[in-house]
């Protein structure tokens, strides 16, 4: 049995750093691992943005709660989930990703923890690894499964540099164009024959 590891945002989702700037009005939340491939130089980032602005987690939460999933994500997904088990391994926060994975159905979620106190300031973060996606799959393999991976941006090569096989799925072409020897996928359909012929090998 295969296990198909997938990133959240951007591969199955939006950007939840992106509906927030527009709630607020801030545009330095725009900025993604796509733009800083250092997540805790981006999320101290984040952090320090917060704090200055005295947002709260429920601002986070609710700019989470109006998003969407990306279209065809749902039925992608369903898709994934007949034929392989499905994992979701993101760099996302389970305190404020719940309402999407809602959506999705609550798959299997492996991502890190805010820090947050009895006033709803978000205080830190506690990462789970700083390579957690990497550490995830070679405990998999460690149990003798093959993993193929998909997402769209920096931070899931790590995932790609230990899978049987990685895949880019909606990534922009400044990732894609240093990374050629990575399937590129602009759809979920071409990405999921890709996984079901990938996983007939």
């Amino acid at each position: 049995m295969d296990i198909v590891c997938l990133d959240m945002e951007g591969t199955l989702t939006p950007e939840i750093w992106e509906q927030v700037a527009i709630d607020s009005g801030i545009s330095e939340f725009n900025k993604t691992t796509r733009d800083i491939p250092s997540y805790t130089e981006l999320m101290d980032y984040r952090l320090s943005i917060i704090k200055q602005n005295d947002l709260k987690l429920t601002d986070i939460l609710d700019a989470t709660k109006k998003l969407d999933l990306l279209d065809g994500a749902l039925d992608f997904l369903n898709q994934v989930r007949r034929e392989f088990q499905v994992v979701i391994l993101s760099d996302t926060f389970h305190e404020i990703a719940y309402p999407l994975m809602e959506k999705l159905g609550h798959p299997l979620l492996l991502c890190h923890n805010l820090k947050v106190d009895h006033e709803d300031n978000i205080l830190g973060y506690k990462l789970r690894d700083l390579n957690a996606k990497r550490q995830a799959i070679l405990g998999f393999q460690s149990m003798g499964y093959r993993c193929l991976a998909a997402g769209d941006s920096y931070n899931d090569l790590q995932m790609f540099e230990v899978a049987d096989q990685g895949f880019f799925i909606n990534a922009p072409e400044n990732i894609t164009s240093s990374m050629s020897e990575i399937p590129n996928f602009k759809n979920y359909s071409d990405l999921f024959d890709a996984l079901r012929n990938y996983s007939q090998y």
